[in-house]
C-alpha cells in the first residue's frame, strides 16, 4: 500500500517536511529563484495527500493525528479578527508563499478585510521587489554563499549526480549551485519544478497578490522584518542540519511533491495543526535533534515574538491586515496567543 511505502521511507520524512515548511511558509525561501527551469507538466505537480492515504489505510493512526491536532491551540483557522477596546478592528491571516493558483487566489472575505483596513502588513516588503531582494542577498553573500569548498564536497558522494540533476532541472547550473549554502539549494529543490516555473513566468505568490490588491485599494504596505533578519535566522541553523536536509530531499523522490500537496490541502482546509502530529505519527523519534529544535526556535518562536512586538504599534495606529506565514499563528508561541497576551481579542474567522 502507498502509505506503507511512505512509512518505509520515514527516515526521510521529518527533515523533508522541515525543508518544505521553510520553502512554502517562509518568504526568505523566495529570494533566489533560478531563471529557466526545465519544462514540466502541471500534472506532475499533483502529489498525493498523505493524510487521505492514511485515513484510508490506517484509520486509527489518522484519528490520533486529528485528535492531537485538536489539542494544538489556535490551529483550526488561518484567518482571525483582532480587536481591542478603543481601536479599530484588524485582521491576522496566515499565508503560504506559493504561486499555486489554489493558494494565490484571494478569498472574498480576505478581500473585504483588506478593503476595511488602513494598512497591509507582510513579513518583508523587500521580498516583493526582486531587484531589492537580489541586492540585499548580494550584500549578505556570507550568509548565502560558501566561503570554502563546494556544495558537492558536503553531500554524500552517491548523491552528487542527483544534486546536479535536481538543480539543473530547476534552471540552476551546477557550477553556480556548488557555491551556494546548503539551505538555499535544499529549499529550491524542495519545491516542485512547476511552482518555480510559475514564479519565473511572473505568477505571484499569495503575499505579493495581497500586496497588489492592497495597493490598488489605496492601502499602505508595511513589513515586519528585513531580508537580512530572515537570512540571518536561516543561516544560524548548523550547516550540518542543512546538509542533512539537502541529502534527504535529494533522496526523497516523489515524496516531496506528496508533502507539498498534503501541506497545501491542510492549509486550504484552514487546519495547520495536523502537520506536526503527522510527522510524529510517521516518525516518532524525529525532531529531537539540536538542529531541529534550533530551527523551531530561530525560524518560528523568536520571529513570532518580534512580529508581535512590531505589529503592536501598527495595530494601535489604525486598522491593519497582517499577513504572515501560516505556521506563525498556532500554538503556545504563536501570534494568536501572543496578541491575546497583549490584551487583544483574537477570534477565528471560518
Amino acid at each position: 500500500m502507498r502509505f506503507q511505502t511512505v512509512c518505509d521511507r520515514s527516515l526521510l520524512l521529518f527533515t523533508l517536511i522541515k525543508v518544505l515548511l521553510i520553502a512554502a511558509f517562509f518568504s526568505g525561501a523566495m529570494f533566489a529563484m533560478p531563471e529557466n527551469a526545465n519544462a514540466q507538466s502541471e500534472a506532475s505537480c499533483k502529489g498525493n495527500n498523505l493524510l487521505q492515504t492514511l485515513q484510508a489505510e490506517d484509520k486509527q493512526a489518522y484519528d490520533r493525528i486529528i485528535a492531537e491536532a485538536g489539542e494544538i491551540r489556535n490551529s483550526d483557522s488561518i484567518f482571525w479578527k483582532v480587536e481591542k477596546e478603543g481601536q479599530k478592528p484588524s485582521w491576522l491571516f496566515g499565508t503560504m508563499h506559493m504561486a499555486d493558483p489554489d493558494i494565490a487566489t484571494l478569498r472574498e472575505d480576505v478581500k473585504k478585510a483588506v478593503q476595511a483596513s488602513d494598512t497591509l502588513v507582510i513579513e518583508s516588503v523587500e521580498a516583493l521587489d526582486p531587484v531589492a531582494a537580489q541586492k540585499a542577498m548580494g550584500s549578505l553573500a556570507h550568509l548565502t554563499l560558501l566561503t570554502e569548498g563546494t556544495l558537492r564536497d558536503l553531500v554524500e558522494d552517491d548523491l552528487e549526480d542527483e544534486l546536479e540533476t535536481a538543480v539543473t532541472a530547476r534552471g540552476l547550473p551546477i557550477q553556480l549551485a556548488d557555491r551556494m549554502q546548503p539551505w538555499l539549494i535544499a529549499t529550491t529543490i524542495a519545491l516542485p519544478i512547476c511552482e518555480i516555473q510559475r514564479k519565473q513566468s511572473g505568477e505571484k505568490v499569495l503575499d505579493a497578490v495581497l500586496a497588489d490588491y492592497a495597493k490598488t485599494s489605496g492601502k499602505e504596505i508595511a513589513g515586519l522584518e528585513s531580508i537580512a533578519e530572515q537570512l540571518t535566522a536561516l543561516a544560524s541553523i548548523p550547516q550540518s542540519y542543512h546538509v542533512s536536509a539537502l541529502e534527504e530531499t535529494l533522496s526523497s523522490g516523489d515524496l516531496a511533491v506528496d508533502m507539498i500537496e498534503t501541506l497545501k490541502q491542510s492549509y486550504l482546509a484552514g487546519n495547520m495543526g495536523v502537520v506536526f502530529p503527522l510527522m510524529k505519527e510517521v516518525m516518532p523519534q524525529s525532531g529531537k535533534g539540536e538542529g531541529a529544535l534550533q530551527l523551531q526556535e530561530e525560524l518560528i518562536d523568536k520571529r513570532n515574538v518580534t512580529m508581535a512586538e512590531r505589529s503592536e504599534p501598527i495595530l494601535k495606529s489604525g486598522s491593519a491586515f497582517i499577513a504572515v506565514g501560516a505556521l506563525h499563528l498556532p500554538g503556545e508561541t504563536g501570534l494568536v496567543k501572543l496578541l491575546r497576551d497583549k490584551g487583544y481579542s483574537v477570534t477565528a474567522i471560518k
